[in-house]
């Protein structure tokens, strides 16, 4: 075998796995994980007051919650492309990510832009004036 073949073919060899794991890193697959979270609001506190309409958004420990026709929502504020912070526009009731103009939806679903997958939802329960999200 010759020299040049030969090195060719290691080169091959080692650059394969790194090539594999830079497609994986990029690819739709690789969503950001959700982090725990573990915490209640008090419904009857004036801060909550957006929560007493449809369509009322509050930020609270990373998670937006999101008061529904049907209850509420609780989502992740990281998108799910590079693990940006998203933001609530009122204006058009979807959040956006200002990274790379992703936009979701008030239930998380990706609207438009490079995120691969809706926001990470959230448990929640209620209970009287309490609402917890885990």
């Amino acid at each position: 075998m010759e020299r040049r073949n030969f090195l060719k073919g290691a080169c091959s060899l080692v650059l394969a796995p790194a090539t594999l794991a830079f497609l994986e890193a990029c690819s739709a697959e690789s969503a950001t994980p959700k982090k725990a979270v573990n915490f209640s609001i008090d419904l009857s506190n004036s801060t909550y007051a957006a929560l007493g309409t449809v369509g009322g958004v509050v930020l609270q420990q990373g998670v937006y919650i999101v008061r529904t026709s049907t209850g509420y929502l609780a989502l992740s504020n990281v998108c799910t492309h590079e693990g940006c912070a998203v933001t609530y526009s009122s204006g058009s009731g979807r959040f956006v990510c200002p990274c790379h103009n992703g936009i979701f939806d008030q239930s998380g679903a990706v609207v438009s832009g490079p995120p691969p997958s809706a926001l990470a939802r959230y448990t929640v329960n209620v209970s009287g004036n309490t609402l917890s999200v885990s």
